[in-house]
């Protein structure tokens, strides 16, 4: 009898054990991993107006939302901006709900009319309607290429490099 119930104390302490060894080391897990609690969304189309007009759509393949919900990690993203024809894809991103900055990262391609262009990441302000970086910035058009350590666009319209600026026409 005496064997059985030390089997039975092993056993109630050793999920406390393993709470405690846990707890030690910290809590290693990504704060986007999917779990019981947790919130993903699939197949997400976000469409964002300003001024009554639709200004941006973004389709995004997987949002995984943080634990407190106030951020959410973005999979397979592609924004359209309506106004210039402008568009982005990117594989990963980054959304802040508390402030609706989105950066995108993985490599962002974008295109709009007469050109394309590549970044290592976009930082969207939505305040400033400015999409921004400073991990450089290649952009390419029939006649011309231009890469500069970061740049700006502008209501969708508007493209500034800075910082080392090279510019190549043919």
């Amino acid at each position: 009898m005496k064997k059985y119930s030390t089997i039975s104390l092993l056993l109630a302490i050793f999920p406390l054990l393993l709470l405690l060894v846990w707890l030690a080391t910290g809590n290693k897990k990504h704060s986007y991993t999917m779990g019981a609690g947790k919130s993903v969304m699939k197949g997400v189309e976000v469409v964002y107006y300003k001024k009554e007009k639709p200004d941006w759509r973004a389709e995004i393949k997987e949002a995984l939302f943080s634990r407190n919900e106030t951020e959410s990690e973005l999979k397979d993203v592609k924004i359209l901006y309506f106004r210039g024809d402008l568009s982005l894809h990117s594989k990963e991103g980054f959304y802040d709900i508390t402030n609706g900055q989105i950066r995108l990262s993985g490599m962002v391609n974008g295109k709009g009319k007469g050109f394309t262009f590549k970044s290592p990441e976009l930082l969207y302000l939505p305040s400033e309607d400015i999409l921004t970086t400073s991990k450089g910035l290649v952009i390419r058009g029939k006649k011309y290429m231009l890469s500069g350590r970061s740049g700006r666009i502008k209501d969708s319209q508007v493209m500034e490099v800075t910082g080392n600026v090279r510019a190549v026409f043919y």
